[in-house]
């Protein structure tokens, strides 16, 4: 029945970008990481207005099984000292479960989670191997289920959404170690009780540049959220590693 009472999200946004410093000042640098965050899933979820949440304990493993799809990309211009950051995600789940019961005998859920955030940032420090900027914007969630359940006196089904926006603060850098291996970082925090009543953010990973246009990153990534509103709780922890491919231009 769990499965049945939890909206699964395999990733969040985080608006750093993964770059290095630039040497030209006032010309555009634009980048584009497709990404996938594998984080397991902690915490209370309520999808249906007037039942309680449930608790929910899963692992990446568990969770991907559901997986029907999921579309991860982060994007960022920049002309210094100004940046532009932009990260939308969608995934989408769908699970099963034989019920058995004396008047219920299957559940179905369909669960879908976007996120689209928008951030401006401006370089605070810098230097010929580092910089550190500051940004503001905020997150937009949209989470949709459908319910279909077969009984002994048929078949029904239910829709339920929620969405919120969520205003955000943070602060991002990153340090050139090498040649070929960029470090980074970042930690945001937002809701402030407009959307949810707090999220936050913390990352920490590397890059490895192939050549100057692509390279590999990875990462390790934790976010909390807590949204309760409407009968909908959101209140969970995400943590796992994250892998993307950044391409340059």
């Amino acid at each position: 029945m769990l499965r049945q009472l939890i909206c699964p999200v395999l990733l969040g946004t985080t608006l750093l970008t993964f770059g290095t410093p630039s040497a030209t000042a006032q010309s555009w640098e634009f980048e584009v990481t497709p990404y996938a965050w594998m984080a397991g899933l902690q915490g209370d979820l309520g999808t249906v207005p007037g039942y309680p949440s449930q608790p929910v304990d899963l692992s990446f493993g568990q969770i991907a099984e559901d997986l029907d799809y999921a579309v991860m990309l982060f994007a960022s211009a920049r002309s210094d000292p100004w940046v532009v950051f932009f990260d939308s995600t969608i995934v989408k789940t769908t699970s099963n479960e034989d019920v058995g019961g004396a008047l219920v005998n299957s559940m179905e859920i369909e669960s879908k989670t976007s996120t689209l955030a928008l951030a401006v940032g401006r370089t605070v420090a810098a230097g010929p191997a580092h910089r550190i900027d500051l940004y503001a914007g905020a997150r937009t969630w949209w989470l949709e289920n459908d319910y279909k359940v077969d009984t002994v006196l048929g078949k029904g089904s239910r829709s339920e959404d929620a969405n919120w926006v969520d205003p955000l603060v943070g602060v991002g850098g990153n340090y050139r170690a090498s040649e070929k291996w960029n470090l980074f970082g970042s930690a945001e925090v937002g809701g402030f009780g407009v959307g949810a009543d707090i999220e936050w953010t913390l990352m920490a990973g590397a890059t490895y540049a192939f050549n100057e246009r692509f390279g590999v990153s990875f990462a390790w990534r934790h976010q909390v959220v807590d949204y309760n509103n409407d009968g909908i709780v959101y209140d969970v922890t995400q943590t796992g590693p994250l892998l993307g491919a950044t391409f340059k231009f």
